[in-house]
């Protein structure tokens, strides 16, 4: 079929579908890309130009797992805090679709309720 990145981000013990990036040319193509998003995605509430650690871990053949960390001061610190983000980012063939059939709305009763 058809082959995707899939990003993952995890915050707070939750765990979220963030962005599923289609990938034409195949198992290769979707890998290199996974990697690419691996190595450059930002944390989920991101200042453009605030510097961010990166860890990334190659944790099989087709998938990363990356620790983005940052450093801010609030007005009541008196030392930086640091803030992680963990996301996986994976290349995955759709191997079945199911289109969702969108529901119909309720029918009115016969006494107008």
């Amino acid at each position: 079929m058809s082959w995707y990145v899939l990003v993952e981000r995890g915050r707070y013990g939750e765990s979220e579908l963030s962005s599923k990036i289609p990938v034409e040319g195949g198992r290769e193509a979707a890998v290199t890309r996974a990697e690419e998003v691996a190595r450059s995605c930002t944390p989920a509430m991101h200042l453009s130009g605030t510097p961010i650690g990166r860890m990334v871990f190659q944790t099989s053949p087709t998938s990363w797992f990356v620790e983005l960390t940052k450093s801010l001061w609030s007005k009541s610190d008196r030392e930086p805090a640091t803030i992680v983000e963990h996301v996986t980012v994976r290349a995955a063939e759709l191997v079945h679709f199911q289109e969702l059939i969108p529901a119909e709305p309720p029918k009115k009763s016969r006494f107008g309720r």
